[in-house]
Formats: C-alpha cells, structure tokens, sequence
C-alpha cells in the first residue's frame, strides 16, 4: 500500500522538497504504525531541510518534527493501543501521510484534545516547561526576558511565566509583532530597531532581569548579557539566520552568571523514565489549565505544506501553521 510523504534529497531550500509516494513497510518488534492527522510546521524544520541546524538527518529523509496521528496497526502484543492518538515528536519523518514508531516514542492522549492541539502545542511547550521550571528554576516575580517572543516557544514561555506569576519583557521583531504579544498580556514589549540595553534598564529601574530567554540569538545583535543581574541566567533555546555567536566571558566572571542551553527532547531523553513521565504529566495539566492552548493558528492542505514552510522562513507568519493530511476529519 502507498502512502504520500515530502523527501528532502538534497540540503537547501524548502522548495526543493519533493512530494512522492512510498510502500508501506511492515512493522518490526514493539513498533506501531501511525495515521498522521495533522502536522505543527516549526522553524527548525527549515534549518533541518537547509542543513544549518545542530542535528544532521543523513539524506535523503523525510523532514517533520511535530505531529499528531492515531495507532492503526501494532505488533507490541498490545491491541489496546489501536485507535489510541497520538503526539508525534521526532528529528525526522513527520512530513507524511504515515510514519512508523518505536513503542516507546508514544506520547498518547485523549481524545477530547483537538488535531490542531495535538500536533502544535506540545514541542514549545515542552520547551517552554523545562527552559522555566527544569532549568531556570523561576521563582515568581522574577523578571524574564524573551527575546523571538512572537514565535511558538516565545508565546509558550510567555504563557507559562504569566501563569507563574512572572515579571515578563519581551523583544520582537516588528510593530505588528509587538501588537500581538501586547494583547497577550505584556505591557512591557520592545522592537529590536531601538535602544534595548536603555528600555530594559528603564523597566527594571536599573536593576536588569533575572534571567534572559535567548530564543533567536539575539546576543549577536546586541549584548544583552549586560541586562543580566548578578548571578542572574541566559538560556539559549535556539537561532535564527545561523546568528550563533561567541560569549563574552568577562560578564560570566564579573556578573557571576550562569549559561545554560536548552534543548528539551534531549533534556528528556537524558532524564530517568520517573522524571520523563513526571516532565510530560507537568505539560498536559498546564494544558488542561488552558496555559498551553494554541489560540493563532492557520490550517493548510497537505499540497500546500511547502508554501506553509517558505512562510516560516520568511519570518511571514503570525501564528502556528498546521498541515491537514486526508486523515484529518476521520478520526
């Protein structure tokens, strides 16, 4: 049986991605077969296609790192997990009307949570949760800098630390961008063309903040270790347009601070099941609480996913984009 999927046979361009169909293999011991529903386009899956991010996928692959589809074959000696759904997060394999998974990289949930929620919410979230909670150990009435604030992960952090009672600044890329996080609740929001080290000082009567969330990179435009109270935390989540940059370690040794990078599948992988299970628990109830729900999004067809991906490169959308597969009213 055939089943339709996006080969990146080459790095570069998202345009180059090339839409075909596969034979569907048969399952191996304690694997699952998955009816993709929906599909969470992320940034990092054009740097994965381009080839800049910090993981490699040997070509040719199937690009894709978020999804949501439901079990409709098992060979784990379990007939329960059939029509179980199922949050898909991997390096790979998303970009596909199906995909075959390990036992142990189920993430099942209920069924009341929607194929938009299921293949958008939980990777940034995720993020967000262990970059606060795991790593920073916030505490409330810290003050938090967000820089790449109107992204997936931003907004997540955003929710979370105005959820933890957090004091939050944020540093966006336009005006438009700045409206969207301000009617999320920040008042304290900066457009990267001005004066960052002098509005973040102003807003922290000279104190600087806690701790500063480096989604994009933004150290390379502007030193915002500067901003950084004693003993306070910079996180590195992640870059865009590979502006990966070197620290200046004076501020490390003279503010006492200490630097972290995030990388949440790894943070996972490397915990104990115990603190595996506890970590995904934390998620799902704060999704339960509405902290995590995905409020901005655009639904597009399977057809239209790489006009979808040249969007996020172009740093031209807004919300979550999501890809419907011919799956995705049925179950």
């Amino acid at each position: 049986m055939l089943y339709n999927n996006y080969k990146c046979k080459k790095l570069g361009n998202v345009e180059d991605l090339i839409l075909k169909s596969s034979l569907r293999k048969k399952l191996k011991k304690n694997q699952v077969r998955v009816k993709v529903l929906a599909i969470g386009l992320n940034y990092v899956d054009t740097l994965m296609i381009k080839g800049t991010y910090q993981y490699k996928n040997k070509i040719p692959f199937i690009p894709g790192t978020e999804a949501c589809g439901v079990v409709v074959e098992q060979n784990c000696n379990n007939k329960k997990l059939l029509n179980k759904k199922t949050i898909i997060i991997s390096k790979n394999r998303c970009f596909s009307e199906e995909i075959i998974l390990e036992y142990e990289e189920l993430i099942l949930i209920k069924k009341n949570i929607s194929n938009i929620q299921g293949s958008s919410f939980f990777m940034s979230s995720l993020t967000a949760y262990i970059a606060l909670k795991e790593i920073a150990k916030v505490k409330k009435k810290d003050v938090l800098l967000i820089t790449g604030a109107s992204g997936a992960i931003g907004k997540a952090c955003i929710n979370l630390a105005l959820h933890l009672g957090l004091d939050v600044i944020c540093i966006v890329g336009n005006n438009k961008k700045l409206e969207v996080i301000k009617k999320m609740g920040i008042k304290k929001v900066l457009n990267i063309k001005g004066d960052i080290k002098k509005k973040i000082m102003e807003f922290t009567n000279q104190k600087g903040v806690n701790i500063a969330l480096d989604i994009n990179g933004f150290l390379k435009c502007q030193n915002i270790l500067s901003c950084i109270k004693w003993r306070g935390k910079y996180l590195i989540v992640g870059f865009t347009d590979n502006n990966i940059t070197s620290i200046k370690t004076n501020y490390i040794l003279i503010k006492g601070l200490q630097i972290f990078g995030v990388r949440a599948g790894e943070y996972l992988r490397n915990s104990t099941l115990n603190k595996r299970k506890i970590i995904i628990k934390k998620v799902f109830q704060l999704f339960d609480l509405g902290v995590f729900n995905i409020k901005e999004y655009k639904i597009i067809t399977f057809n239209k996913l790489i006009q979808g991906l040249v969007s996020i490169r172009d740093r031209k959308s807004m919300g979550k984009i999501i890809v419907k597969t011919k799956y995705y009213t049925k179950y």
